[in-house]
């Protein structure tokens, strides 16, 4: 077996630096998981930590940007998987059905909001990568919504920051209240996307009609 080049290496560092950092910050929240801890889990020294990331904010930004291109990704392929307007909601409860049985991220993402809120190193920085993730997801969803026919009394971007708002807000309740159904964030946002599009759902012949028309 060949072996790794110095970048090589470090970037085989990195990797499991982020991927120890994901296993910590779930298990701990973000405030809570002292650097030493990230490093042990991924195998090394707090050495090795500092000389691939200034601080456990930059960890923690670069992990969570990932996150948040892979979340894209996979919406982008369950949306892709719908065929017509009614299916829009069952598909979004069975995709949260699986995500309200580990709300981490959902908790991660609303404390490093609040830390960054109150002046966290990376504020800034959080903030457009963030808006850049509601901007994409509306896109992808205003793409959607045409090819369904779909119109809502909210605008795609305003659909999917509502979206993410119910999400992140049912986990913290959920955090709070272990007596709620792990389904509560499903059934709750399918009802959200039933009501969001009841009263606007174009027919389809009013949707090749705007189709043709474009």
């Amino acid at each position: 077996m060949a072996r790794l080049t110095r970048l090589e290496q470090r970037e085989e560092t990195r990797r499991r630096l982020i991927e120890a950092a994901g296993t910590v910050f779930c298990r701990m929240g973000f405030e809570a998981s002292p650097i030493d801890v990230i490093a042990e889990e991924a195998g090394f020294s707090r050495g090795a930590f500092y000389s691939n990331f200034d601080s456990k904010d930059e960890l923690f930004v670069d992990l969570l940007s990932r996150h948040l291109d892979a979340e894209i990704e996979t919406l982008s392929r369950a949306l892709g998987r719908i065929k017509s307007a009614p299916d829009l909601a069952p598909a979004i409860e069975r995709r949260y059905r699986v995500l309200g049985e580990d709300s981490s991220w959902c908790l991660l993402t609303t404390e490093f909001q609040l830390y960054a809120m109150r002046g966290g190193r990376k504020a800034d920085q959080f903030a457009t990568m963030y808006e850049s993730y509601r901007k994409r997801l509306g896109e992808l969803i205003e793409v959607h919504f045409d090819r369904l026919g779909i119109v809502s009394t909210l605008t795609p971007y305003e659909f999917g920051v509502a979206q993410v708002a119910l999400s992140h807000g049912l986990a913290l309740q959920r955090a709070a209240n272990k007596r709620l159904d792990t389904t509560l964030p499903a059934r709750a946002l399918a009802t959200f996307v039933r009501g969001a599009i009841a009263d606007g759902r174009r027919s389809d012949h009013e949707a090749n009609v705007g189709g043709s028309a474009r």
